[in-house]
């Protein structure tokens, strides 16, 4: 594992334990992101194809400049989230929200996006977040609406399996 991320610790947020994650999750993590697209029709997660990064998220996100975390809720991972800097000054963008249907309503989600927040803040020295969401994932729209994030015109296509548009949103920190 990349020395930055041994440097942190576990943290209990909501009813979850948080740590760094580690290339050892990988399994978990694909698996936890997976279950959460098949709750939408055509949306398919291509490992191999569109996110190899799943396959090492420590080593990868940490190249980047970047941070990524898991919440456990017992013995299960329950969440991610990640977080790396753009090209723009003072920006940072969210990646990789997903919070296991069993765990949902629980305040993981937001802690995870408050977590991510604070650390771009002090670490990265940034005072805005932006994030893409699918524009089939209405609860996470209500989760980022909620926590004060405004979402952008218009929508984005990406040339992904799913098939996905995205809504772009930012959020002043």
């Amino acid at each position: 594992m990349p020395a930055l991320a041994t440097k942190e610790i576990s943290t209990r947020i909501a009813d979850a334990i948080v740590r760094p994650v580690t290339d050892d999750d990988a399994d978990q993590v694909i698996e936890l992101i997976s279950d959460v697209y098949s709750e939408y029709q055509g949306c398919v997660l291509l490992v191999d194809k569109e996110e190899p990064e799943l396959r090492s998220p420590a080593s990868s996100f940490y190249k980047l400049g970047g941070k990524f975390w898991v919440a456990e809720c017992g013995d299960q991972l329950c969440g991610t989230v990640a977080l790396t800097p753009t090209d723009a000054p003072h920006v940072a963008r969210l990646h990789k929200l997903y919070v296991s249907p069993s765990a949902r309503g629980r305040g993981i989600g937001q802690a995870l996006c408050n977590l991510v927040e604070r650390t771009a803040r002090d670490d990265m020295s940034a005072d805005m977040m932006m994030l893409y969401t699918d524009s089939r994932f209405l609860n996470a729209h209500r989760l980022y609406e909620r926590l004060d994030y405004d979402r952008q015109p218009g929508l984005v296509r990406r040339a992904d399996a799913s098939k996905s548009f995205e809504y772009v949103y930012t959020k002043r920190l």
